[in-house]
């Protein structure tokens, strides 16, 4: 059994720090499912900076918009820690947009999901996609 529990470990693409964990139950399930879901899409295109922590901001978009920054520790031969999270002010967060240091200036433009790593909406199949379509 142990075995198994440490291969599965193994998998992960990143692990999260106890203290991360806890500022992150602060918020509701929805909430805390963007910050992990808006972090863990940008995680390979972070910088790497070994030996020691850096931050990325983002935003929750919604009628009272929740702007956010996770510190995390990326280094070269390891698995990025998720070690902080704490919510900003809107003019720290324009001052990580304009440092390019955001979520969204590291999202891909042309990924499909990108308005759903952003902004929690649902993903529509394209136009064409019917169940007879899928069928075949």
């Amino acid at each position: 059994m142990d075995l198994q529990l440490k291969y599965l470990e193994d998998e992960l693409a990143y692990e999260v720090d106890d203290w991360f964990y806890q500022q992150l139950s602060y918020y509701s399930i929805d909430d805390a499912s963007l910050i992990i879901g808006q972090t863990v899409s940008v995680m390979e295109f972070l910088p790497i900076k070994n030996g020691w922590t850096q931050e990325v901001a983002g935003v929750i978009k919604k009628e009272e918009p929740i702007f956010f920054v996770v510190e995390y520790l990326k280094q070269e031969t390891e698995r990025p820690i998720l070690v902080d999270l704490n919510e900003i002010e809107v003019d720290e967060y324009l001052d990580f947009i304009s440092n390019n240091n955001s979520i969204k200036s590291h999202i891909i433009k042309n990924e499909p999901i990108r308005n759903f790593i952003l902004e929690g909406g649902a993903i529509q199949p394209p136009e064409n996609d019917s169940e007879d379509s899928l069928r075949s």
